[in-house]
């Protein structure tokens, strides 16, 4: 990867799709605070030599504003 140049294929439609995705991924339903009903968690967790990360998750069902 050493010399790659992304700023050559970043094109303004690049920009939106990021700027939609992170607003989608940051907003409700996905984001939320946690049910504490007795609901379960669920960890995920991965590493490798260059370090770990984990995700706390819950299942919870929504209904959007058009019924689905």
């Amino acid at each position: 990867m050493s010399g790659f140049q992304l700023s050559s294929l970043w094109k303004q439609e690049h920009t939106k799709a990021f700027l939609d995705l992170k607003t989608a991924i940051t907003s409700r339903p996905v984001l939320q605070a946690p049910k504490y009903d007795g609901s379960h968690f669920v960890i995920t967790t991965d590493g490798c030599a260059e370090g770990f990360a984990a995700v706390l998750s819950q299942k919870i069902k929504t209904q959007t504003p058009t019924g689905k």
